[in-house]
């Protein structure tokens, strides 16, 4: 295994001579083993080594026992360590999103920071060939494109901070079996063995049911297409990027030319899009098809000024060929509003600048990869339930209670609003549905228990708002 992380920091060019690296630790058989690795590389490559561990708050005395395993570990080794912990459960409930996201946002959250406050040039976690597999199946699932299929990179960045995996050629039980020839300890995180997580379903079930039943080898069949896969992204996003630059030419800062874009094939025209909103600072895992799609619609506009909306309520506006990002503007209102929102048809209320459409249908409307406030926003309520009640629209009160869909219990909004960091000043100018007394829906966020939709082709209505 030493060999096997030696020759992927060699090929893959990772590290840098006296590089200061931060070293995610969970206390698990895999990062536990990248630490005792880098440890032992440390005189040969000249590294400063920093320990970081976040409790997630999700496991109770059996997490507070891996941080104190991190602890005492840097303290064998000699190296400093950073411990962290946040409510993570608290985290996905508010937020509307599954446990094991909220976890991952929060993770990469604290090591961002702490990359920054002790001076980091990269931040080193243990990544598996095993996680690599996990994550291509589950892309997969989703129908991801290309740069999904291509899994975990070596190399990447997120907040600025450079984020290196030197296990990826590396499996679990390489990983383990190291620790054991060494005597070295581990901690096991029983969570990992857990039913209800998504990626515990591809490890303990899915994949062993395609070893056995599709192809005793599949793993590294998996494993060769994404590297075939990652490659091609390679040299595609290198093409992307030139022809990004030609398009972007004499369109004006910042801008990209539609006419000239819309001359080549629809592959790389959605390359180029995504490419042009990161670096307009989109989050590149919340550019799903329909958002892309949306812009490349533009590129084939005639006529007057048109736009398609973006994650987070910002804009991709085109005016004449030119097409320009318009970040949201954060909606100041100065008093509280209130309206009946027509059903069906179209309700416009100037002093919030809103307009809400609600027409009935079936089935249900999802949308994922949004935050509370975040408008274009969608969602399907219970006809049935909503029944010939008055279904109103209005600013949020202190005291307003939620029991969102997926949850016991109810929250109060305001920590709702705290938990997701919405400043303050705009609070009050997030709508909520209201109906029979009850908050039913927060656009961006999860409908209230009661009010969903019962099944796939049941009665609904379904409610779409936008900023005017």
């Amino acid at each position: 295994m030493l060999r096997a992380v030696q020759q992927t920091l060699e090929r893959r060019r990772l590290l840098q001579r006296e590089a200061h690296v931060l070293v995610a630790v969970s206390g698990g058989a895999d990062s536990v083993a990248l630490t005792y690795v880098l440890h032992y590389l440390r005189p040969k490559l000249g590294l400063s080594i920093t320990l970081a561990h976040l409790n997630h708050r999700i496991r109770g005395k059996e997490a507070e026992a891996d941080a104190r395993f991190v602890r005492d570990l840097a303290w064998r080794l000699g190296l400093p360590c950073v411990l962290g912990d946040i409510d993570v459960p608290r985290r996905a409930r508010s937020s509307g999103i599954s446990m094991e996201m909220a976890a991952r946002e929060a993770r990469y959250d604290f090591l961002a920071r702490v990359a920054r406050e002790v001076h980091a040039n990269c931040l080193a976690t243990a990544h598996t060939a095993d996680d690599q597999v996990e994550t291509v199946l589950l892309k997969l699932a989703r129908g991801a494109g290309p740069q999904g299929l291509a899994g975990i990179p070596y190399e990447s960045e997120q907040e600025g901070i450079r984020i290196i995996r030197p296990m990826r050629d590396v499996t679990h039980e390489q990983a383990v079996h190291f620790l054991r020839r060494h005597r070295l300890e581990w901690r096991e995180d029983t969570s990992n063995r857990d039913l209800q997580y998504l990626r515990n379903r591809v490890r303990h079930k899915i994949l062993p049911l395609m070893e056995s039943s599709l192809n005793p080898r599949i793993r590294e069949a998996i494993l060769r297409t994404a590297d075939v896969i990652g490659e091609e992204n390679t040299w595609l996003n290198a093409h992307a990027r030139k022809l990004l630059r030609m398009c972007a030419a004499g369109a004006g800062t910042g801008n990209l030319g539609a006419r000239a874009l819309s001359r080549h094939a629809p592959a790389l025209r959605r390359r180029v899009i995504r490419m042009w909103l990161a670096d307009h600072g989109v989050d590149p895992e919340r550019l799903e098809y329909e958002i892309v799609e949306g812009v490349d619609r533009l590129l084939v506009h005639r006529g007057g000024t048109k736009s398609a909306p973006l994650p987070g309520g910002g804009r991709v506006v085109r005016r004449y060929d030119a097409l320009s990002v318009q970040k949201a503007a954060a909606r100041r209102i100065s008093k509280p509003f209130r309206g009946r929102v027509a059903v069906p048809g179209e309700t416009v209320l100037p002093d919030a600048g809103l307009r809400i459409i609600a027409m009935p249908g079936r089935g249900v409307i999802r949308q994922t990869g949004m935050r509370v406030g975040d408008l274009p926003a969608e969602a399907s309520l219970d006809r049935k339930t909503i029944g010939d009640a008055p279904l109103i629209v209005r600013s949020w009160r202190t005291g307003d209670r939620i029991r969102p869909l997926g949850f016991h219990g109810s929250r109060k909004l305001q920590d709702v609003f705290v938990d997701q960091k919405v400043p303050r000043d705009r609070r009050s100018a997030i709508p909520v549905l209201e109906c029979k007394k009850e908050v039913v829906w927060i656009p961006g966020y999860r409908v209230a228990r009661g009010w969903e939709v019962k099944d796939a082709s049941g009665p609904a209505l379904h409610i779409f708002v936008q900023e005017l």
